[in-house]
């Protein structure tokens, strides 16, 4: 499988999802406490990391993102999830 494939995918079925989840569980927690601001902060990365990966797909259907991008994607994304698990 292509690196631009597999990163399609893996955006699809798994990285967007959890970032959606992530933004509505931020939004719940700012109904409640709408005055915090590291809710605010984390709420505006999580909005930016959704761009981020949109705009990846965006260029994955237009043909525009080379194999090299998707690898370089793909290698942060798993270096994110090792510090995940290391929580």
């Amino acid at each position: 499988m292509s690196k631009i494939k597999e990163l399609e995918t893996l955006l699809k079925t798994d990285v967007l999802i959890e970032v959606e989840e992530e933004i509505v569980a931020i939004e719940k927690l700012l109904e409640e406490n709408s005055n915090n601001k590291n809710l605010k902060i984390e709420l505006e990365y999580m909005q930016d990391v959704k761009k981020f990966y949109n705009e990846a797909l965006n260029q994955i259907d237009k043909n525009l993102l080379s194999e090299e991008e998707a690898n370089n994607i793909l290698l942060d994304l798993e270096d994110m999830r090792e510090d995940e698990d290391e929580i």
